[in-house]
């Protein structure tokens, strides 16, 4: 296995998760829309706000993205012809072979997800923090954020959880496991 392979790995789970993120938009952007807004205010008006309302807030975002994330994973898995057909057991099986054998293309998907951090957060906030000034700073940084959760974060979630359902339905050197329909 090559860089080549493990890049061909993100690419096939970027356009499923693409594709997958389109016909789920309405669910995705609304369980998104809770830590949206509360980026937005937290950023733009955090520091006027008492320490109970902004922790109350954080836990409640913590919980709309786990649900978000419940959410992804089981229409990804359990709705998926591919996959939903398989056991638990079948899955960590499959995703163990991959990552036993695979292991280039596994690591691969970190320096992807590190690469599309910086184009998406780092440079972004470094462009706003090098361009933008006075009291426009905080509402563009507000909004930036605010727009973050429902697409780049997303996104992400999808995406990354895209990669585990590429490498459960990829072929491995071995051959296929007892319980494998």
């Amino acid at each position: 296995m090559s860089i080549r392979s493990g890049l061909r790995l993100s690419r096939d789970a970027a356009r499923w998760g693409a594709r997958f993120y389109l016909r789920r938009f309405v669910i995705v952007f609304g369980l998104s829309t809770v830590p949206t807004v509360q980026r937005f205010v937290a950023v733009r008006w955090g520091q006027d706000l008492p320490t109970s309302v902004n922790v109350t807030a954080e836990i409640v975002t913590a919980a709309s993205r786990l649900l978000l994330l419940y959410v992804i994973v089981k229409l990804a898995f359990g709705g998926d012809p591919e996959v939903g057909r398989l056991t638990r057991e079948t899955r960590w099986e499959r995703l163990g072979r991959f990552i036993d054998h695979r292991r280039s293309d596994f690591a691969v998907q970190f320096l992807v997800l590190g690469a599309a951090f910086v184009v998406c957060d780092v440079l972004p906030t470094m462009a706003i923090e090098q361009w933008v000034t006075g009291d426009v700073r905080e509402w563009v940084t507000a909004t930036l954020v605010a727009v973050k959760n429902p697409t780049v974060i997303a996104f992400t979630m999808i995406w990354m959880t895209a990669v585990a359902r590429q490498m459960i339905v990829s072929e491995t050197p071995q051959a296929a496991m007892p319980g494998d329909a």
